[in-house]
């Protein structure tokens, strides 16, 4: 009887620890900054800002693997109006909790932000911690 018991204490200690990191591997796989996003209205103190018309063609891509990537609007010297390239911006990005995240540029110290995001409806929110500034995407 002594034996069972010692059995089925470790087997309940077993069915714990494989439940909590499972949950933390999927908590992170669906942040809900994951995926291709458009800039589509950005405010400066409450006051929308003009998006110049090939902003509306730029999308940035939060990864699950916490990277950032995209395109990229570069001068107009070419015969394309918009210029656009592939990026890979050597940002990583954290999920702090409560909506907060630190983004950092690899090898650069001291280059980090935090962000307030968060959804509204199938909206993604970005905003600075002293609410001055705010850009709003949508699925791309």
């Amino acid at each position: 009887m002594k034996k069972n018991w010692i059995y089925y204490t470790i087997l309940i200690g077993l069915m714990i620890f494989s439940s909590c990191s499972n949950n933390d591997d999927s908590n992170r796989n669906n942040d809900i900054i994951i995926g291709k996003w458009r800039t589509i209205e950005i405010y400066e103190s409450n006051v929308a800002v003009e998006i110049l018309a090939c902003t509306s063609e730029f999308y940035t891509e939060f990864k699950s693997n916490n990277t950032v990537s995209g395109f990229r609007v570069t001068p107009n010297t070419f015969p394309d109006p918009c210029n656009q390239e592939f990026f890979n911006t050597g940002v990583t990005w954290e999920n702090l909790g409560n909506s907060i995240y630190k983004f950092d540029v690899i090898n650069v110290e001291g280059d980090e932000n935090i962000k307030k995001i968060y959804k509204d409806g199938e909206r993604l929110v970005e905003e600075s911690l002293d609410g001055v500034y705010k850009k709003v995407y949508e699925p791309y």
